[in-house]
Parts: C-alpha cells; sequence; structure tokens
C-alpha cells in the first residue's frame, strides 16, 4: 500500500516460487525488497544474478541487528518493519541512485576479493564483478563416472560461464588466473550443458 501511494507498482512471486524464480520472471525495474530471513538474503548467487536491479533487505524488530549486519556486509540499504512511507520511498530511492553501484576502485586492472562462504568477487579490465565459486560434478568417460570441478564466473546480468578446473588451478584465485579462466569459459546454457 505504502509503494502504491508513491506510484510504484508492487509485484509479488508466485506461492512456490523462489525469490530467484521470480526476479527471472518479474524482471523488476525499481528494486527488489528481499526479506532477511530467506535464504536468497545471503546467497551470493542470488545477489550476483540480480546485480544491476537494487536490493533492499528489510525485516522484523526483533532482527534489527541482523538486517543492519547484512546490509553492510553486502553495502545494500535496508529498513525494518513497521516502516513509515518516507522511510520507505527513501530506501528505495537511495538504492537505485547510480552512485549506489559505483565503487570508485580501479578499473584499469583486474582485481579478486573475498566474497561471502568461499566466494571470490573478480572484477575484470572493463570494471564488470563476477561471483566466482568452484563445483564439483560428476562426467561419465568411458564406462565409470569421473569427478569433475568446474569453476562457475557468474556476471551482473546473472549469466554463468562454466570453466573445467584442473586440479592445479583449483588453489589458485589470483586476478591474472581469474582472468584466464574466464577468457577460457563457456556460457552456461541448456547446449552446452548436453555436450558436456
Amino acid at each position: 500500500m505504502l509503494l502504491e501511494i508513491d506510484a510504484y507498482e508492487p509485484v509479488f512471486p508466485l506461492a512456490d516460487e523462489s525469490p530467484e524464480e521470480a526476479v527471472r520472471r518479474i524482471r523488476p525495474a525499481v528494486g527488489i525488497l528481499l526479506e532477511v530471513s530467506l535464504e536468497a538474503a545471503r546467497s551470493d548467487v542470488f545477489h550476483a544474478r540480480a546485480k544491476g536491479t537494487p536490493v533492499v533487505l528489510f525485516g522484523p524488530p526483533y532482527a534489527a541487528a541482523e538486517v543492519r549486519a547484512l546490509a553492510a556486509e553486502r553495502r545494500l540499504r535496508s529498513f525494518v518493519m513497521p516502516v513509515d512511507r518516507a522511510v520507505l520511498k527513501r530506501a528505495i530511492q537511495e538504492a537505485a541512485a547510480p552512485e549506489a553501484i559505483r565503487s570508485g576502485r580501479d578499473r584499469r586492472r583486474p582485481s579478486a576479493r573475498e566474497g561471502v562462504g568461499g566466494t571470490v568477487i573478480f572484477r575484470d579490465r572493463e570494471g564488470a564483478e563476477w561471483l566466482v565459486y568452484d563445483r564439483r560434478g560428476g562426467d561419465r568417460r568411458g564406462h565409470g563416472l569421473e569427478e569433475t570441478r568446474v569453476r562457475a564466473f557468474v556476471n551482473d546480468a546473472g549469466e554463468e560461464w562454466r570453466y573445467d578446473l584442473p586440479s592445479e588451478e583449483a588453489a589458485d584465485v589470483s586476478p591474472g588466473m581469474l582472468e584466464r579462466q574466464l577468457a577460457k569459459a563457456v556460457k552456461d546454457t541448456p547446449a552446452s550443458r548436453e555436450k558436456g
């Protein structure tokens, strides 16, 4: 109701829809209001795929400290319920402001920093940020099932690129190594999954 007063058009997830599925379906134009108790609030993958769309965290009064801490960790705007119209409107406007997205970091050299839960945030030469994480998978070769490792790169648009990770490169998350791996990575599509 508060959003509608200020001419925003709120859209909600379906009953059995995850936050990530809802964002994909709705494609929010202004921003995402994300309740702190949802798993997506802590998910690096969710935030990487939502990148480019401002996220504002909120929660109930008893979770105020958690809301503030998680918002500070992810550099997001936040509020605690109940909220008045002015506070809600300001949180959305500040999150959507262009200066909220700029980092001021050097955009000419690749860099890497530690993310949440063992992930890495890689900034490429053009200044785009990629969430980097490793996962294991099965690969059928010959008659057996061999375990493979894949390094996933998720960009601001939520697209995933995969790099088959040799064991000797697994520990190296230096900017130079990540840049080389990303250059050889393949965009994750249904067709590429069938081949791989």
